[in-house]
């Protein structure tokens, strides 16, 4: 079985109606982008090369639909080291490296730094949760044969440290960008399927 992207891209807009995220532009001033794609804040914060703390804050609010108990943790940090942090981790090619910045601010583990990675470049990066990572077995089902494996063994390790192990991101991307250069979309939009399809059934 193989996921069918487009109905589950739909699917994922229908279910995120109205879920818009904040950020600064150039002069300060607040924008909303409500592209699911991200494309007015990745736009600015590949021009910028880094994040504000304020930011962060408003990505940590998007991320987990308002949870205050991750906010109480993202505001303990300093604007400095999250623009310090967010810098080097957007500079390096490195995935693992990126994610290792970003997880060194208070309050962000993977997924959190998945998204700021995902907003700064959706055409190459994809956010990753329990539902994203745990559908990629319907997009891809030799991940969950065992007569396979090897790659059996990796998917079931990664999930189990999808949220604090750089090398399950890794993992994770590796198995997105497949599907997304197959399928003909973006990594995002990958995520968004995923998400989606797994929704649907929980």
């Amino acid at each position: 079985m193989s996921l069918n992207f487009p109905k589950w891209i739909d699917k994922y807009e229908d279910m995120n109606l109205n879920k818009s995220i904040e950020y600064r532009d150039s002069s300060g001033a607040w924008k909303e982008d409500k592209y699911y794609r991200f494309y007015a804040i990745s736009s600015e914060l590949q021009q910028r090369g880094r994040i504000y703390r304020d930011e962060l804050r408003k990505i940590g609010e998007w991320k987990t639909n308002s949870d205050g108990r991750i906010d109480s943790h993202l505001k303990e940090n300093n604007q400095t080291f999250v623009e310090r942090k967010s810098t080097v981790a957007f500079q390096t090619s490195n995935d693992e490296k990126k994610i290792e910045q970003l997880t060194k601010l208070t309050g962000v583990k993977i997924p959190i730094a998945s998204t700021i990675l995902t907003m700064h470049d959706p055409a190459n990066y994809a956010v990753v949760d329990g539902r994203a990572f745990r559908a990629l077995g319907a997009a891809e089902p030799r991940l969950l044969d065992p007569q396979n494996y090897p790659d059996y063994a990796e998917f079931m390790e990664s999930f189990q440290d999808y949220n604090s192990g750089p090398e399950a991101y890794s993992f994770y991307m590796d198995v997105v960008r497949d599907i997304a250069q197959r399928e003909g979309i973006l990594p995002r939009e990958v995520d968004m399927a995923l998400w989606a399809f797994d929704k649907s059934r929980t």
